[in-house]
This record gives C-alpha cells, sequence and structure tokens, in this order.
C-alpha cells in the first residue's frame, strides 16, 4: 500500500512541476530547464547521501547500476522529455510518454522475474490505444505542432529509456538499498552527461543564466523530490506497479493545464479520451 501512496504523490507532485516548467518554456528552453533541475538535485541530494547512507551498506555493483539509470533518467531522458514539451505541448508529451509502463513491465518480466498476467496485457493494450488516439489527435488538435510530426519521436524514445530505467533503479535498490544515494548518483550521472552534450546541442548560445535558474529552480525542487519518492515507492513495491501509477501524472496535467495554461495549449475532447484509456490502463496493470 505504502508504494502505491509514494507512486501517486510522485505523479502529483511532477505533474505541478511540469505545468510550471511548460510556463516557463515560452521564455526559456529545454536546454536551460535540464541543467538547472540537474544542479538542483544535486545540491539537494549529494550533501544528504554523503550525511544519511552507512558506508557499510555501499554496494559497487550497485553503484553502477545508479549511475547507468541516472545515465538514462534523469539524463538523456530529461532532455527528450522537455524538448518534447518544448515542440508538442505538455498535454501530448506527457501522454504520449505515458506509455512507458509497457516496456517497464516487459523488462521487468524479463530482469527481475516479474509476471504479467492477463488483466497487465489488458492494461498494456489499453495504455497502447490510448497513445494511438493522442497520435491521432494531433491531426486535428489545436495544439501547435509546428506541422512536424517526426517531434514524436522525443516522447516515444523517452518512455523507451525510462522504462529500462525503472527496472534498472529497482536490481540496483534490490542490491544497494540506499535510494538517497541512488538519486545522488543520479544527478551526478546526469550533470557529467548534460557537462558534455549541452554545450554542443546549445551551440554557443548560454547554457544558464540568472533569469533561467530563477525561473525553475522551484519546479526543479519539485521534481528532486518526486524522484526520491519514486526510489521509495520501488524499494517498497514491483516494477510493474508503481510505473503504471506514476502514470496518473497525465491526469493532474490535464486538470492544471485547464487552469493554468489556457493560453498556451487548448485540450481536446480525443487528447481528454486518449489520456483517460492511458490511465485506465495503468490501473488495470496495478491491480493485475
Amino acid at each position: 500500500m505504502i508504494d502505491s501512496i509514494l507512486a501517486i504523490l510522485t505523479a502529483l507532485i511532477w505533474a505541478v512541476s511540469v505545468v510550471f516548467i511548460r510556463k516557463g518554456l515560452n521564455t526559456s528552453n529545454f536546454i536551460s530547464v535540464s541543467l538547472v533541475i540537474t544542479i538542483v538535485g544535486a545540491v539537494i541530494f549529494i550533501p544528504l547521501a554523503l550525511l544519511l547512507t552507512p558506508l557499510e551498506s555501499i554496494n559497487m555493483y550497485g553503484v553502477l547500476l545508479f549511475l547507468l539509470a541516472g545515465f538514462l533518467q534523469p539524463g538523456l531522458v530529461r532532455l527528450l522529455y522537455f524538448k518534447g514539451m518544448e515542440e508538442i505541448g505538455a498535454s501530448i508529451n506527457a501522454t504520449i510518454y505515458a506509455s512507458y509502463p509497457i516496456f517497464s513491465s516487459l523488462i521487468a518480466v524479463t530482469l527481475l522475474n516479474e509476471k504479467l498476467t492477463f488483466r497487465l496485457w489488458l492494461g498494456i493494450i489499453c495504455v497502447v490505444f490510448g497513445a494511438i488516439i493522442v497520435q491521432r489527435a494531433i491531426h486535428s488538435s489545436n495544439v501547435e505542432l509546428k506541422g512536424r510530426v517526426k517531434e514524436l519521436i522525443y516522447p516515444i524514445l523517452a518512455a523507451v529509456l525510462v522504462g529500462f530505467s525503472y527496472v534498472i533503479k529497482k536490481k540496483g535498490l534490490n542490491i544497494c538499498d540506499t535510494p538517497i544515494m541512488g538519486v545522488a548518483i543520479g544527478y551526478i550521472a546526469a550533470f557529467c552527461l548534460y557537462i558534455f552534450t549541452l554545450p554542443i546541442i546549445s551551440r554557443g548560445s548560454t547554457l544558464i543564466d540568472k533569469y533561467s535558474f530563477k525561473l525553475f529552480w522551484k519546479p526543479g525542487v519539485g521534481l528532486c523530490i518526486g524522484h526520491l519518492l519514486a526510489f521509495y515507492a520501488l524499494k517498497y513495491g514491483n516494477v510493474s506497479t508503481v510505473t503504471p501509477l506514476i502514470q496518473i501524472e497525465p491526469l493532474f496535467i490535464l486538470l492544471l493545464i485547464h487552469y493554468y495554461l489556457k493560453d498556451i495549449e487548448k485540450i481536446t475532447s480525443k487528447l481528454i479520451i486518449g489520456a483517460i484509456a492511458i490511465i485506465l490502463g495503468a490501473i488495470l496493470v496495478t491491480i493485475a
């Protein structure tokens, strides 16, 4: 039960953070937000990990798994997620990204010996069906896509990689049961990735300034809190249970968008149907 509560809290906190980040992207870019959030996470979690992690609990294999998971998420996934948000909007981006329980559950069967029941398969089908509806809705939606459907690759690739990352995190926790250290190592891996890649991606433009930091540090703290809650949810539950519950996030995003992003995005009935289908699938996966 505690894993379900932690997963739902993760979804709510991430949804609030994502909506405010989306608002800030009107005057900034995904490179700045990725770097600000990573710096905030490193500043918060590295001291906490040093203070709260017993030396005898550290396992090098577990550390390597946390590094790999951090390289994927928040590393690569964060870049892909915020780039997708910038290109196709928070609602479509979040809804397509919500399909990642498909990948995390399937990978968990192979690497963690978790079982796929009939109800779980039904849930996965609902998630896929919802994602298809969202993609079809793009052509009639008022959400601006700048005429390039190929930008859908960002949330799709993010979904695949985050599926891998959750399984790797769970495997790391099975070996090295230190969630705070796992989060800290993840942010270190992401920071190292950004130091080498963001200067190339930015093509000489400013990576971060006072304005960007002021704009994104608060939602960055929210994402950090959610990341820690997700680690603890994985500590107490299975990947195939935790990840679908985290994907209630699109519902929170759609509700928040109605109040905060009316001038940025318009939610259509097809997008709502797609989100509901994905959420229904997530629920079925959870109770399987």
